[in-house]
């Protein structure tokens, strides 16, 4: 089977006519019946909708964690639905950096280790991923914290080393499913900042599902998720 495409160069993800349902008793739920986007290099694009509307759905689909029922998911030069169990794993880690609304910090980690742990995991070297790491911490604003362990952080604290660690393989394309979720207003708004900045400064694409207005009016462009499309707002 092919896993190769020749998209256009400036396009860093392609949904063409993505369906996904899942068992609901003798009958099936269709949560996507038919979503089709295009995002450019570079662009920043939030999802809004209604909960049970399948924003999450969507992202784990791009994310390569689960298959859907039809339709093709083209990022860069992949086929992420025919991609093999092995090819997933190393798209998951190279190509696509996930931020979630849980941080899933390893606790007895270092904040340095936790942002290193996805690049020693390519057996790179643990000089340069510690330089690139460092450099990370520090433009989210946490280069006092390297030595600190997750407890010892705040909520806002742990979504920017969340943050840094989703950029440390330098991933194409960013998603990140409700990154302020768990945050009060300030913290929201830190983080808000922060992956901005972030993916301005690196040039990356960041696709992210939020139900916060403020996030999502930051955005370059906003789609709105019901009935299993995505339509602008």
């Amino acid at each position: 089977m092919n896993n190769e495409t020749s998209p256009d160069r400036g396009v860093a993800l392609a949904v063409e006519d993505l369906c996904k349902s899942f068992p609901n008793g003798s009958e099936r739920l269709h949560v996507l019946t038919g979503i089709n986007l295009t995002v450019r290099s570079g662009e920043v694009v939030s999802i809004t909708g209604e909960s049970g509307s399948g924003k999450s759905t969507l992202l784990g689909l791009i994310a390569g964690l689960d298959l859907p029922d039809s339709g093709a998911i083209h990022v860069g030069d992949k086929r992420v639905e025919q991609l093999g169990e092995q090819q997933l794993t190393r798209y998951r880690a190279l190509t696509v950096g996930l931020i979630f609304q849980f941080h899933y910090l390893l606790r007895d980690f270092t904040t340095l280790e936790n942002v290193m742990l996805p690049a020693l995991m390519q057996n790179r070297r643990r000089r340069d991923v510690q330089e690139r790491a460092e450099g990370l911490l520090a433009q989210v604003g946490l280069q006092d914290r390297l030595q600190h362990l997750p407890p010892q952080l705040s909520g806002g604290e742990r979504q920017r080393v969340a943050a840094a660690r989703a950029l440390i393989n330098d991933p194409m394309l960013i998603l990140a499913d409700e990154p302020t979720g768990n945050l009060d207003d300030r913290n929201s708004r830190v983080v808000e900042d922060t992956l901005l900045a972030l993916a301005s400064e690196f040039g990356k694409t960041l696709l992210v599902v939020t139900h916060n207005p403020a996030l999502a009016e930051r955005a370059g462009r906003t789609l709105f998720l019901e009935r299993g499309c995505l339509v602008t707002t």
